[in-house]
C-alpha cells in the first residue's frame, strides 16, 4: 500500500465536492461571471456528480484492507483533480453585454480576443484531460476489481 493512494482515497471524497464546485463559480472569485454559472449548474454539475460518485464507490468498494488506490488509480485521480481545477479557473464567461465576455487571463492581462479564445482552447484541453483520465480512473478501478474476483473464484 502506498501512501499516496492511502491518502488519495482519504481525501476523495472532500475535494470532489470542492471541485465540483471550483468548476462550477471558482472563476467568480477573479470577477469572471455570467451565463455559464447557470449552464453549467444545470448541466456540468450534475455530470460532476454522477462521475466523480461512480468513482469514489468504485474506489471505497475495492477488495483488501486497509483500502488504498495502486498508484495508477491515484496518478489518474489527481489529473482529474487537475483538470477540474484548471477547468475552474480557465473557462471564459460572456453576459448580455459586450463587454462582460471575461476569462482569467483577461482580467490578469487585460482583454483581447486572442486571451479570450485561448482560454476556450485551454478549457477544452483541460476539460478532455480530466474525462480521459477519469475514464483512466474507472478501467483501472474496474480491472483490479475483476482481477481479485478471477483469483477469490479459483481459491
Amino acid at each position: 500500500m502506498s501512501s499516496l493512494g492511502r491518502t488519495v482515497l482519504l481525501w476523495m471524497i472532500p475535494v470532489n465536492l470542492l471541485l465540483i464546485a471550483w468548476v462550477w463559480f471558482g472563476r467568480f472569485l477573479f470577477g469572471v461571471a455570467g451565463w455559464f454559472l447557470l449552464i453549467y449548474l444545470l448541466t456540468v454539475v450534475p455530470v460532476l456528480l454522477m462521475g466523480l460518485l461512480i468513482s469514489t464507490i468504485l474506489a471505497y468498494s475495492q477488495p483488501g484492507r486497509p483500502r488504498a488506490l495502486t498508484g495508477p488509480q491515484a496518478a489518474a485521480q489527481l489529473t482529474v483533480w487537475g483538470g477540474m481545477f484548471a477547468v475552474g479557473l480557465l473557462t471564459p464567461d460572456y453576459g448580455d453585454t459586450p463587454e462582460s465576455a471575461k476569462s482569467v487571463l483577461t482580467q490578469v492581462f487585460g482583454y483581447s480576443d486572442g486571451l479570450y479564445d485561448l482560454s476556450y482552447l485551454l478549457t477544452s484541453i483541460a476539460a478532455v484531460l480530466t474525462v480521459a483520465a477519469w475514464m483512466v480512473l474507472v478501467v483501472t478501478l474496474t480491472a483490479g476489481r475483476r482481477s481479485h474476483d478471477l483469483v477469490t473464484q479459483r481459491s
